[in-house]
């Protein structure tokens, strides 16, 4: 994946519910969730290779890592947070849903 779509330039969160043995499933913010005990995690890319991994905190609210991103091999994109690094290899995605393999 030589450039990412610019469908992916957003935030996106897990939608568990959703997920498969074999995919991780991700809506964008604007999804309506149903309601969930702890915040959802989540990420961000932005256009110029800008990252941001959202986690649950401390005190139930998400706390922002920022990191950067780079395209990957094949459907891959490379994202790093703090000292995390991970390969996102991406199934399919439009403006609506991503799928993530696990």
């Amino acid at each position: 994946m030589a450039e990412i779509s610019p469908d992916l330039f957003r935030r996106w969160y897990r939608s568990f519910e959703e997920d498969t043995d074999d995919q991780a499933v991700y809506r964008p913010a604007d999804f309506p969730f149903p309601p969930s005990r702890a915040p959802r995690p989540g990420f961000e890319l932005r256009p110029g290779g800008a990252y941001v991994e959202y986690a649950a905190g401390p005190v139930d609210g998400a706390v922002a890592s920022p990191g950067r991103w780079e395209p990957g091999e094949g459907d891959a994109v490379r994202v790093r947070a703090g000292a995390a690094s991970r390969l996102l290899h991406i199934v399919a995605h439009d403006d609506q849903v991503l799928r993530i393999r696990r």
